[in-house]
């Protein structure tokens, strides 16, 4: 009797084991190029950036032969670039460019690589990058993007008469693109950005080479400019009291320790000019932007 219930507990064990295994394989997922491209597009979806570009580059590993190779791609970039990682996102969009040249994602590969680079302050690569999008594919959604999008570079780069060029180039060649009555509304403000008010940075330090503080006054940082004035002031009299009393040991102290102060003086002043003239310059490159609808995010 013993030995009767002792084999159906085998045999019901056996059966439940061959149970279990039959069910775990109906539930198995078979991993497919497709099913691949779903996981790691539902990680960018979900603005999982890192994980997505592991899932993309895993699809580009088991399946290099894909003709669905040039999407992953392209998508990695997005990922990078969303993610903020502008070199890793230039990286991929440019393997887009180079290796898969016939690709349906070139323009768009191409306008984000211009931008990853522009980011990453590259601003002659990324100038060529939207000038060779905008001339090779002149059909494409992304040529007018590119063309409104040099013309704010080439403003930041203090560059009207290029922006200029790329105003025309989209009046001429897209005349019934929604960016055609943006280009006409920016023209006006491009030549408003030519007689925008400047200070010069090398009236700024000379004047403060002179008085200290008064350059950091010309470029309009009064607080700036009192300080500099003040420490100066105090370093300047502290030495000539130095040379009155005959104590020239505190007196080249003193003015060993005010010389960088002075000297900070007309660079800081220089500079503070400089910041001046780009302050005034990115308000009106930021209407400009928003008049022509561009932006870095996709």
């Amino acid at each position: 009797m013993r030995k009767t219930v002792l084999l159906l507990l085998a045999l019901a064990l056996v059966l439940g084991r061959i149970g279990m295994d039959r069910v775990q394989a109906e539930e198995a997922v078979l991993l497919t190029a497709d099913v691949q491209l779903k996981i790691a597009d539902a990680f960018l979806d979900e603005a999982e950036y890192y994980r997505a570009v592991t899932e993309f580059k895993r699809f580009l590993i088991l399946f290099p032969d894909s003709r669905r190779a040039d999407y992953a791609l392209f998508r990695t970039g997005m990922a990078c670039y969303r993610g903020e990682e502008y070199e890793s996102a230039a990286r991929a969009f440019a393997s887009v460019r180079e290796l898969h040249p016939g690709s349906v994602h070139q323009e768009k590969s191409r306008y984000y690589e211009a931008l990853s680079c522009w980011k990453l302050k590259q601003y002659a690569q990324a100038e060529a990058v939207l000038d060779v999008l905008a001339e090779v594919y002149p059909e494409s959604e992304e040529a007018p993007r590119a063309l409104a999008a040099s013309t704010v570079l080439a403003l930041e780069r203090g560059r009207p008469a290029a922006a200029r060029r790329s105003l025309h180039r989209i009046l001429e060649h897209y005349p019934g693109h929604l960016l055609s009555r943006r280009a006409a509304d920016a023209l006006p403000l491009v030549d408003e950005y030519e007689g925008l008010p400047s200070k010069s940075p090398s009236l700024a330090g000379f004047m403060s080479a002179v008085l200290p503080g008064s350059g950091y006054i010309y470029a309009r940082h009064y607080h700036d400019g009192v300080t500099a004035f003040l420490i100066n002031a105090l370093a300047i009299s502290g030495t000539a009291a130095g040379v009155h009393q005959e104590n020239y040991p505190v007196a080249g102290i003193v003015g060993a320790v005010g010389l960088p102060f002075y000297f900070a003086n007309i660079y800081g002043s220089a500079n503070a000019a400089r910041k001046w003239n780009m302050g005034v310059r990115k308000v009106l490159v930021d209407r400009i932007s928003l008049v022509l609808d561009f932006h870095f995010h996709p």
